[in-house]
């Protein structure tokens, strides 16, 4: 590898590729044919699937990196021998060191599509399963591996407890649903007060990441296959998945007050980017001008500045980064690889976002790629 440009590079956002097994077996029967696991057979094909539970498309195809030119991180990794990244942290910390990465904060992948299961007994004790995996992944090299627990909020004490337990294992904050499933309350619902305080107290950033919510991952459908007429939705479809926290920031967090009633809360939206960001705020300032006749609370401060005081925002690849980021300033911004995913960065990961960056000085550039990391998540 040549001469690192960074001193310090953090991914704050990527993901581990867990063993298509691992739920079944841990529960095994104990949920019948609801517990997630991996199937040989779907409608009459043959083929590698997996049973999720996720709303709207139950099972999925089983992602494997297709090939070179749509998935170059992914199928870089494995034409090195590195193909176990996703799930043997030893060779994960491999490639960390072979690209110059100092650490990486872990979401999970299939994990993302089992918290749109609508049952909740059952998305419990997967979050359970798939917490303990992480747990035994990052203990192999916790100064690298940044692991993130999921803990959906659907019973508050059960959030609360599991969000102890987790910090005790050494993960990192919670991951939740980037919105509530039909049927819960809104999270600007004083139900939730208790878990905002754990959190809070507990310093942890609570991460909203896509495919959680409640729009659906074109990808996810597309690898099933699909009619001309549902793939012609597709593009609206993606559109919708990248702008789906903007609904949950402005109803709850800023208008619903969580973030008056918990003023040391930490969120990160990850995986959203940022060019939605200058749009966003502007719509806050539209919201302000309006807000009697609306109906709104009064706030602590404008809607906006709660976009550059107290929600952080990841970026990945945007194209339009260098003029987003200046509009809430570069405090507020972490960058993440996204590996092993379709759009990551793999072993040129230095060299690429250096590229990218060069409209920012040193020291700004300094943060967005590692410091702002180590300051959100309390690293060391």
């Amino acid at each position: 590898m040549a001469a690192p440009h960074y001193r310090k590079m953090i991914s704050a956002d990527s993901h581990v590729m867990e063993p298509p097994d691992l739920w079944w077996n841990a529960l095994g029967a104990r949920f019948g044919e609801r517990t997630p696991r991996p199937l040989d057979e779907f409608r009459g094909e043959k083929g590698n699937f997996f049973y999720s539970g996720y709303l709207g498309s139950p099972v999925q195809r089983i992602r494997v990196p297709l090939s070179s030119e749509t998935e170059s991180a992914a199928y870089e990794a494995q034409e090195m021998g590195m193909g176990a990244v996703g799930f043997d942290p030893e060779v994960r910390v491999k490639f960390q060191l072979e690209a110059g990465i100092d650490a990486e904060v872990l979401n999970p992948t299939t994990m993302l599509g089992l918290m749109r299961n609508p049952y909740g007994p059952v998305l419990q004790a997967c979050s359970e399963v798939y917490n303990d995996w992480m747990a035994e992944f990052v203990a192999y090299s916790p100064e690298r591996l940044i692991g993130i627990g999921v803990i959906p909020v659907h019973d508050v004490d059960w959030a609360v407890d599991e969000l102890s337990r987790t910090l005790k294992r050494g993960l990192k904050g919670p991951m939740i649903n980037c919105q509530p499933p039909e049927g819960c309350p809104p999270y600007r619902d004083p139900v939730y007060d208790k878990f905002w305080a754990a959190a809070e107290e507990a310093g942890v950033p609570i991460t909203l990441h896509i495919i959680t919510g409640r729009v659906m991952d074109a990808l996810i459908l597309a690898r099933l296959g699909q009619t001309p007429e549902e793939t012609s939705g597709n593009p609206g479809l993606w559109i919708d998945l990248f702008i789906e926290a903007q609904t949950v920031l402005a109803n709850d967090f800023i208008y619903g007050g969580i973030l008056d009633r918990f003023p040391k809360l930490k969120l990160l939206c990850s995986e959203f980017e940022v060019s939605w960001i200058p749009g966003f705020m502007s719509r806050l300032d539209q919201l302000d001008d309006v807000a009697p006749r609306l109906n709104l609370p009064k706030l602590k401060m404008r809607a906006s500045e709660y976009m550059k005081t107290r929600v952080f925002h990841g970026f990945i690849d945007d194209s339009a980064a260098e003029l987003a980021i200046p509009y809430v300033g570069v405090d507020r911004i972490l960058w993440g690889s996204d590996f092993p995913h379709i759009r990551s960065m793999g072993l040129d990961a230095q060299s690429t976002l250096y590229q990218q960056l060069q409209t920012f000085s040193e020291e700004e550039q300094a943060k967005l790629v590692g410091e702002n990391a180590v300051k959100v998540f309390d690293l060391n």
